[in-house]
């Protein structure tokens, strides 16, 4: 069981970014970034108040579209530890997954490796629901891994660039 979800691993992926833990932060626990490098992303509606940063329990409503598929996911943050690490179940969606799946959501994880260079854990969990999804689930997990490695990706071409920018001290 992946601690505070009830629900197993699944899968688990890293990379190791040249940038800053701080950068990776910004980039990781500001739900409004999350269009800025998670492929699927289209928009994120964060429910707080606009000034209030976002903490354990927030929820958002994320937008995303895969291959002709638009739809949504409504999560909440179930772990925050500042700087480090941020995990979200997905309470409910749109594009099917819940009647395949139980209790899903995903981690992502920083273990800084020096001031300018830090991995970043990204794990899926989830419980396959019944005996379809237990039947469905080396795919799901194959699909999973897929969108896990395309934000790394993504995250890590982001962040590489904001340290590019950034002007010389």
């Amino acid at each position: 069981m992946t601690e505070g979800t009830g629900s197993r691993l699944q899968g688990r992926d890293d990379i190791v970014v040249e940038a800053p833990a701080r950068i990776l932060w910004q980039l990781i626990s500001d739900s409004h970034e999350l269009p800025n490098w998670g492929p699927p992303v289209k928009s994120v509606e964060v429910m707080t108040d606009a000034g209030d940063a976002e903490v354990l329990g927030t929820r958002r409503k994320v937008h995303a579209e895969f291959g002709r598929k638009s739809g949504y996911f409504l999560e909440h943050r179930v772990e925050h530890v500042d700087g480090r690490k941020i995990t979200y179940l997905i309470d409910e969606e749109d594009f099917g997954l819940s009647r395949l799946l139980s209790r899903p959501g995903f981690s992502l994880e920083l273990d800084p490796k020096s001031e300018q260079a830090t991995r970043v854990i990204f794990s899926f969990f989830h419980d396959p629901r019944g005996f379809r999804g237990r039947m469905m689930n080396p795919l799901i997990k194959l699909q999973q891994r897929r969108n896990r490695l395309a934000a790394l990706v993504s995250l890590k071409r982001r962040a590489e660039d904001i340290v590019r920018l950034q002007p010389e001290n």
